[in-house]
């Protein structure tokens, strides 16, 4: 004990982050690989899982000829991915077709049969989540349905994380309750495949992965995979996470009641409770923890990050400081002006792919900067109409803040102005927090540490926002932005 490392992969949308932290939570070493998400036509999106692993054997030896001592301080392993995929391999783990990854949307028909057989709300109560036709249960009957082929040759889809450890240990029989919970592939009471489901679609439970708590130890680096990767062999490796149940961890969002919010491309809250939430009007969802113990509720909006690069882009700057500065200098409210930020449709609490963005309320007197500081007002209003569906749990006394976002000095405050609530920057980097999470679940199953709250005992606050004399300046126009939607919501579809 003392210098022991633990190797985290993260599969993002873009690239493979592999970091080596160590025992006291910090990122000893990092290095990304990117790849490419294929769309040949509208509502497809898919990855090569090979990129995966040659991303990760290329930033492993990176890391390992950065620090030469590494390699034999490697305790276990964590792998954290991109959560909504569908991968069918077989039993050598070779991927039989390519990923469908979370904004892969092709799976319509198969929704559409789900939401008229089992029913949209019968599947909410079974699994806790809304049904979506980018749910991995959606995209498995599809394999069945439009590529009965691969289908047949399938011995077990799974997830983007679950490919990257089978590749670590040899072992495609395993996922996590994480990842398994937002697919809609179990109950999430029962922490169990709901048998009723798959007899009623007609699909074979046989090709499902065995279900294990995210920081259950489920094989060791083959022979074969410590020679690809540059490490010695027999290193224990957990299930691993989706890397939204990562990201709960490394945000130290381990007690009842916790809340944070990460502001990246998209944008989610998650708050820690004890049992599943069903919302009557399933605006929220819930995902398990890695412990396979604890769920969290979360809510998801399409355009954060996404939308203010768009911004960025219409408006002709790619400074974000001049960003920030000139959207400093308008005043709270944006003198009216109000941003929808519905550029992708909309998850919670609408959930409405053919919802449609806007900017609402425009004058002569608008300026540049007023698009600016209304795209940042505009991600928090939708950002509280979700925060507003978790109070009816109880109201967080801070909301830590993880992401891209975390870095804007103005978003934080705007944040904290129109949630009424403290926003708290964490020590370690808003990058980091999925890595960081997979790493103290690994930590936790060699034993470096009690339980995920002692392993989460090094993430520290770094400072924390107030919110300002200006927070009832937006309650005038959080009211507007409300009522946008459903007054303008025939019209949307119309055009979607």
């Amino acid at each position: 004990m003392g210098n022991q490392l633990i190797l985290a992969y993260d599969i993002g949308t873009s690239s493979v982050k592999t970091s080596l932290v160590t025992e006291t939570g910090e990122v000893y070493a990092s290095a990304k690989c990117d790849y490419d998400t294929h769309h040949p036509e509208p509502g497809i999106s898919e990855q090569n899982p090979e990129d995966w692993w040659k991303c990760a054997c290329k930033t492993t030896k990176t890391l390992l000829e950065q620090k030469p001592d590494a390699g034999k301080r490697i305790a276990a392993i964590g792998v954290s991915g991109h959560m909504l995929g569908c991968v069918p391999v077989n039993e050598k783990c070779e991927a039989l077709h390519a990923a469908l990854i979370h904004s892969d949307s092709r799976a319509g028909a198969q929704f559409e049969a789900i939401k008229a057989g089992i029913g949209k709300e019968e599947l909410y109560r079974i699994s806790g989540n809304v049904l979506d036709s980018r749910s991995s249960l959606c995209k498995m009957l599809w394999f069945k349905e439009e590529r009965p082929e691969i289908y047949r040759k399938t011995a077990k889809f799974l997830q983007s994380k679950d490919f990257l450890t089978a590749r670590l240990t040899g072992n495609i029989d395993t996922t996590d309750y994480s990842d398994a919970s937002h697919g809609e592939l179990m109950n999430i009471h029962k922490k169990a495949y709901d048998t009723a489901v798959y007899r009623e679609l007609e699909l074979e439970m046989e090709k499902l992965p065995e279900l294990h708590a995210g920081m259950e130890i489920v094989g060791h680096v083959t022979e074969e995979a410590a020679k690809e990767l540059g490490i010695p062999s027999g290193i224990p490796v957990i299930a691993g996470g989706g890397d939204g149940a990562c990201a709960d961890i490394g945000a130290g969002n381990v007690n009842t009641g916790d809340i944070y919010c990460s502001l990246g491309t998209t944008a989610w809250l998650s708050q820690c409770i004890e049992q599943p939430y069903l919302d009557p009007e399933q605006r929220i969802f819930n995902i398990m923890s890695l412990d396979g113990i604890h769920s969290s509720l979360f809510g998801t909006m399409q355009s954060a990050g996404g939308a203010l690069k768009w911004v960025m882009n219409v408006l002709g700057t790619q400074d974000l400081d001049e960003f920030n500065a000139l959207a400093g200098k308008i005043a709270p409210g944006s003198d009216g002006l109000i941003f929808v930020p519905y550029l992708d449709g909309e998850r919670s609490p609408i959930f409405d792919a053919k919802a449609r963005g806007m900017f609402f309320g425009l004058s002569m007197s608008h300026t540049r900067a007023h698009f600016m500081r209304a795209t940042f007002e505009g991600v928090a209003y939708a950002l509280n109409s979700i925060l507003k569906v978790f109070e009816a749990q109880g109201k967080s006394g801070q909301i830590r803040i993880i992401g891209g976002g975390a870095n804007s000095a103005l978003w934080k405050q705007i944040l904290a102005d129109v949630w009424k609530t403290p926003v708290a920057a964490l020590q370690a980097s808003a990058n980091d927090s999925t890595s960081l999470g997979v790493a103290a679940a690994a930590g936790t199953a060699v034993g470096m540490f009690r339980d995920l709250r002692e392993a989460t005992d090094y993430i520290k606050v770094k400072n924390v926002t107030e919110p300002s004399d200006h927070q009832s300046a937006y309650d005038k126009y959080f009211s507007v932005y409300q009522k946008l939607y459903e007054d303008t919501k025939e019209e949307m579809h119309a055009i979607g």
